[in-house]
């Protein structure tokens, strides 16, 4: 589900004329044949977190009249780098693309499947963007880790990614119910 909620997002920004790809930041700068000449824009990946707040405490469901076993779903954040890789002779156009993606957001950051279809069919109910205000130390430290070349940017925080695996591990059926716990 992590592809596809990323593709989406990619597809929204290039239904809004922003020419956007999905790479790897880091080696996009540390060998410029690896650039997309499609896109001016390139959509990385650059943290997964999980959100144990939203976590259900519940191991199980009912299925068939059964109960089956089953792992809590892990809600996931994942923090996404937008990058225009114009390169230094087009300074402008570059800030004018983060300028684009950042409009982009602004006008719609939630995402339904009830509405996205491509959402629904990747199992995925939510998608809300919220932007990451950086200071300098910490846009310092992401760019040190991808390379140390700083490019015009804008990181966005994508919540309500989940994923939810049902095994086929059966749980002991309910044939007795105590009710003899408080004893007067």
């Amino acid at each position: 589900m992590i592809f596809p909620a990323i593709d989406f997002i990619r597809q929204q920004l290039s239904d809004s004329g922003i020419r956007t790809g999905i790479g790897n930041i880091s080696e996009i700068i540390s060998d410029p044949s690896n650039n997309n000449p499609d896109a001016d824009v390139i959509v990385s990946l650059i943290n997964i977190e999980e959100n144990r707040i939203s976590r259900d405490p519940n191991n199980y469901i009912r299925k068939d009249g059964g109960i089956i076993m089953k792992n809590p779903a892990m809600h996931l954040y994942l923090t996404l780098l937008f990058t225009s890789v114009r390169g230094a002779t087009a300074y402008g156009l570059s800030l004018q693309d983060i300028q684009q993606v950042i409009g982009v957001f602004q006008k719609k950051f939630v995402y339904e499947s009830i509405s996205e279809t491509v959402l629904a069919d990747a199992g995925i109910e939510k998608l809300i963007l919220e932007m990451i205000s950086l200071n300098l130390q910490q846009l310092h430290e992401i760019w040190s880790v991808l390379g140390g070349k700083y490019f015009p940017s804008v990181v966005y925080r994508m919540r309500m990614v989940t994923i939810d695996s049902l095994s086929e591990l059966k749980g002991p059926l309910i044939e007795e119910i105590r009710a003899d716990y408080f004893k007067l």
